[in-house]
């Protein structure tokens, strides 16, 4: 891209554009960067056309600076129940949040032990807990919109592990605790979890868990409007959506999840098991 900094604005036309794009394709450069810096060229030449300063955006190659996400991994309810047998105790019912609930892993850490309800089968996200790679600062903050803070309905064939964990491993003020009763480290629950997927074989991340919860979730019969708000995501263009979900969907959802649990995977359901460790 250093060609193109020593031209004048009015001299980087489309050819132009084409040219360096080329050039960078058939380089050293990575596609990400390469993507990155059109993208960054783009920006700078959408502003230059509202300033008046040229009467078109030069760069104009379809497709180009697209930023394709990786697609990512499933789980089948056959191999959740496998990562949730093979991982410590401890962890399973992080394990069982994020893949049937669609928790994020801060927001599993976060987790009060007052946000978990027992009677009702919901747990409240309210908080998201932070860890910085950069220095050991961990703090809780609130979610970035008002759709993250959110009750999530639990399916029914989930909620033993819970009972189990409030009873066994729940601290008095957080729903996860480390060993030394302190909030649990997010790369605590994500070691673990690495190690029961090497057992078991299953190649998702932890991450991909929240997507599984998302994918069944579409398989149980949740509407575009049902997921965001299961999930917690909000946008400006789905705003109006929230508005025709409704009140008790989200319950039901439930419901179908641990029925679809339970459809091919009888001998496989979840048993509850208590092992200290």
């Amino acid at each position: 891209m250093t060609e193109l900094l020593d031209l004048p604005l009015i001299a980087i036309t489309p050819p132009v554009v084409r040219s360096w794009y080329a050039k960078a394709l058939l380089g050293e450069g990575g596609k990400t960067s390469i993507g990155q810096s059109y993208r960054f060229l783009r920006a700078v030449m959408n502003s230059a056309k509202r300033d008046g300063a040229i009467m078109i955006n030069p760069c104009q190659i379809p497709g180009a600076g697209t930023d394709k996400a990786k697609e990512r991994g499933i789980a089948t309810p056959g191999q959740i129940v496998d990562l949730v047998e093979s991982i410590t105790p401890r962890y399973r019912a992080a394990v069982l949040l994020a893949a049937w609930c669609g928790l994020r892993r801060g927001e599993v850490c976060g987790l009060r032990t007052a946000d978990v309800d027992l009677v009702d089968g919901v747990v409240w996200v309210r908080k998201n807990r932070v860890e910085l790679l950069e220095s050991p600062k961990k703090y809780d903050k609130d979610p970035k919109t008002d759709a993250g803070r959110r009750p999530v309905s639990v399916p029914p064939h989930v909620m033993p592990y819970l009972r189990d964990h409030m009873k066994e491993w729940a601290g008095r003020d957080r729903f996860f605790v480390g060993k030394d009763g302190q909030p649990m480290r997010g790369n605590a629950v994500y070691q673990a979890f690495v190690r029961a997927r090497v057992k078991v074989g299953v190649d998702v991340s932890y991450h991909d868990l929240r997507h599984t919860g998302q994918t069944l979730a579409a398989s149980a019969g949740a509407t575009l409007a049902d997921l965001k708000k299961r999930l917690g995501h909000a946008s400006a263009a789905a705003s109006l959506r929230y508005l025709h979900a409704v009140e008790g969907r989200d319950k039901e959802v439930a419901d179908q999840l641990s029925k679809l649990a339970a459809h091919g995977n009888a001998a496989k359901l979840p048993k509850t098991i208590i092992v200290k460790h």
